[in-house]
């Protein structure tokens, strides 16, 4: 069972695109046919989330309890039948899917109460981020502060997106976009922000860059989790930051559910 968290900026939307005129953009629909279960949830404070009035107190590590206590709750009513009741009692593994930020998110969640049996942390970087000077400012000006804030999504068309990317795409990419928590995306943004976390992770780790992405080098990301049995990290190529759209989706898909097949029967 795959527990999917979106980046900044986005919803669960991310992880099931359902673009008129454009199939084969849901990894949701792509998880079914190969006959595995998938649940993506909005983070706390996004998309169809509760939004909390005061966001100054909702920080990263109240959302990933959040979460965590969302998928404790999911997996509670599935043992009891309520919930696809082929599922009750049957054994099963729980792999933690963040994008981005949503790797963030999981990173806090599995060092604090090891929700899964395994993460996948795609686009997430704690060794700084590989963008201008100019980008990196506007990000820190927009998350300044308390409240929910907005990308500038065209400033970041070019980190999101790799120029094969049909426009029309991007177009229906855009208008999904959902306000972040500022808590969340300066936690998210600052250099080794999460990296006490990620070394504490025991369970196995997949690391996923595009060649367009946000680590300078990702080849210097496992040595991040090193309280980890089992580190795994893979490139895409032809593809930027957000994988799901790219032309080579389906190679990033493959892997990652590669991966998962073999840490399922090695671990």
């Amino acid at each position: 069972m795959r527990i999917c968290l979106h980046g900044g900026t986005y919803s669960r939307w991310y992880w099931d695109a359902q673009i008129a005129e454009w199939p084969g953009y849901s990894f949701v629909d792509h998880c079914l046919a190969h006959g595995k279960a998938v649940l993506a949830i909005d983070a706390l404070g996004m998309g169809d989330s509760s939004q909390p009035l005061h966001e100054d107190r909702l920080t990263p590590y109240c959302g990933a309890q959040a979460h965590h206590l969302a998928l404790s709750k999911v997996l509670q009513r599935m043992d009891a039948g309520e919930w696809g009741a082929e599922f009750a009692g049957r054994a099963r593994r729980v792999t933690g899917v963040g994008h981005s930020m949503g790797g963030m998110l999981t990173i806090l969640q599995q060092a604090r109460w090891a929700s899964f049996d395994q993460v996948a942390i795609l686009g997430f970087t704690n060794i700084g981020l590989a963008m201008s000077d100019a980008v990196r400012a506007d990000l820190d000006a927009r998350v300044a502060g308390s409240g929910y804030g907005a990308a500038n999504r065209a400033a970041m068309r070019g980190y999101f997106h790799a120029a094969d990317v049909p426009d029309a795409v991007i177009a229906a990419d855009d208008a999904q976009a959902s306000t972040t928590p500022n808590s969340y995306g300066r936690l998210a943004i600052v250099p080794g922000g999460v990296a006490g976390e990620a070394a504490a992770i025991t369970a196995p780790v997949y690391l996923h860059f595009a060649d367009i992405d946000v680590s300078p080098d990702p080849h210097r990301e496992p040595a991040g989790y090193r309280g980890s049995r089992h580190v795994t990290m893979t490139t895409l190529a032809d593809a930027a930051h957000c994988h799901n759209f790219a032309s080579t989706r389906q190679q990033s898909w493959a892997m990652l559910d590669r991966w998962i097949d073999h840490v399922g029967a090695v671990d």
